[in-house]
């Protein structure tokens, strides 16, 4: 008998918060069982005992992508009141209070799911990436209340109130001996959507002398692939990454694997900043006693600021921490850290979170920096099959000759005007809102014939600012009625 845990993850914090629950769980003598949420078949859900949600946030308060196909399901009215009757349940919600829709998927998970039934075992908990040691500020005292709440229930007899540390935890990997023929097959038929892409060209969009090296990447897709990698204006291309050859050298000489088990395709981020739950598995592992006390040390709550100093102010990768660790890491299993996977690049398309109008309705797109790429994408479309339509963008940079993102493109757009604010090329610095607030005139002839905002691009101060022009021009509450109606956008 087990608990489950589902997660629905946009940049992996959720899945690394299910992973380190599951350890947690084992070393409690419970098992665990961690999926991501559409992978599970929901049909299922009513057989649980115990199901713990962990749900991160994205786009404008919009599910994560590996959860939206199940989210769909869990809306259906023919569920009932009484679909998760005999199932507890716990929401943890993963975001940052400096978004406008903060933790809205975890908020209206924990809604849906009293809904239709569900037992809570405590109420949603809304961990905030700004609160003084992140999300753990609200994580750890969630799970502490969560394993007192599931230990009560008495279903679960060999559970253990506090941390056994001599159980040896389960991997989730594990390596088996396989021929070319099997790897190639894996790889094929591999159900995360991810093909192999020829690159056509890999062209730098900003001047040779500027600082930032951005650039635009053409991917062609074979055509027997097209039907399964069809995308539209604001959807996104996943690419999987590759560990440089010295970061691999690092982590080599610090595991010391032997060139039998190195000489097999294997898949694991050597460049990453190692998350605390990384530190807590690597304690768990390690048998030396000094670094294992130095392990748990990053690992802890009231170690946050000893971690940052580590790890993440001064950008030390995972590989690099193998190599702090030597005793630890020469006895790590490679099942405890490694997937295989065969050598290839692949990509696959993802759903963007904007819902753009038909091609010939008005719209105002707000996109500094690389923000511009979904409208750049929506705007050559519409000039394709709606030259007549009526589009604003604002776009802005630091300097015309610098970073103007396709500056050679859009007199070629029939249907749209871009309004340029170059932030360095005059002595007093011009950013989008401030072009927003000279063609305040035309935003309201524009709005008040029905047009949708569009805003991408950075997360700091550009959304705020950009809906304090909108106010000012439409009001508080029409902005306020707009961002909750879908007539303004954000994916930032």
């Amino acid at each position: 008998m087990s608990i489950l845990i589902l997660y629905g993850s946009e940049t992996g914090t959720a899945q690394d918060i299910a992973e380190s629950l599951r350890r947690e769980a084992q070393m409690r003598h419970l098992a665990a069982r961690v999926f991501e949420l559409d992978e599970y078949d929901i049909g299922q859900l009513p057989t649980e005992n115990v199901v713990l949600f962990i749900v991160s946030t994205t786009g404008q308060g919009e599910m994560p992508p590996n959860m939206r196909k199940t989210w769909k399901l869990l809306l259906r009215k023919s569920l009932g009141s009484e679909f998760l009757k005999n199932v507890n349940t716990a929401v943890l919600g993963l975001g940052d209070s400096s978004y406008q829709k903060y933790n809205f998927a975890g908020k209206k998970l924990y809604r849906r799911l009293a809904q239709i039934g569900a037992n809570m075992l405590c109420g949603v908990s809304l961990a905030d990436d700004q609160h003084e040691i992140g999300i753990d500020g609200a994580f750890i005292p969630w799970k502490q209340r969560v394993w007192k709440e599931i230990q009560s229930l008495g279903i679960y007899k060999a559970m253990t109130e506090e941390i056994d540390p001599k159980v040896k935890i389960q991997t989730k990997y594990r390596f088996v001996e396989a021929g070319d023929n099997h790897r190639k097959n894996v790889v094929a038929e591999s159900d995360t959507g991810y093909h192999a892409l020829k690159v056509n060209s890999n062209r730098r969009v900003t001047s040779e002398n500027h600082f930032q090296d951005t650039r635009l990447v053409n991917f062609e897709i074979p055509y027997e692939l097209q039907s399964q990698m069809k995308y539209l204006p604001g959807d996104v291309l996943m690419v999987r990454p590759y560990n440089p050859d010295e970061t691999v050298q690092v982590a080599i000489e610090a595991l010391g694997y032997s060139d039998e088990i190195l000489n097999k395709p294997r898949y694991f981020d050597l460049q990453q900043i190692p998350k605390r739950s990384f530190f807590e598995m690597l304690s768990y592992y390690s048998s030396d006693a000094s670094e294992k006390e130095r392990l748990r040390e990053l690992a802890s709550p009231e170690g946050l600021d000893d971690l940052l100093d580590y790890a993440n102010r001064c950008r030390r990768t995972t590989a690099e921490t193998f190599r702090d660790f030597p005793a630890t890491s020469k006895h790590l299993e490679p099942e405890w850290l490694i997937n295989d996977v065969d050598y290839a690049v692949f990509c696959k398309i993802r759903a963007g979170t904007f819902k753009f109008p038909l091609p010939e309705a008005p719209v105002i797109c707000i996109g500094p920096g690389t923000g511009v790429a979904p409208f750049r994408s929506l705007f050559g479309q519409r000039s394709r099959l709606s030259p007549h339509s009526s589009g604003l963008l604002f776009f802005g940079c630091r300097g015309e000759q610098d970073d103007f993102y396709f500056s050679d493109e859009w007199n070629s757009m029939s249907g749209v005007e871009v309004i340029a604010a170059f932030s360095r090329d005059s002595e007093k610095k011009v950013y989008v809102q401030h072009k927003m607030g000279e063609r305040a005139r035309d935003i309201k002839k524009m709005l008040e014939s029905g047009a949708s905002v569009f805003i991408a691009g950075s997360s700091g101060d550009m959304p705020k600012a950009v809906s304090s022009v909108l106010s000012q021009i439409q009001g508080d509450e029409w902005t306020k009625k707009a961002e909750e109606t879908g007539v303004v956008q954000y994916e930032t």
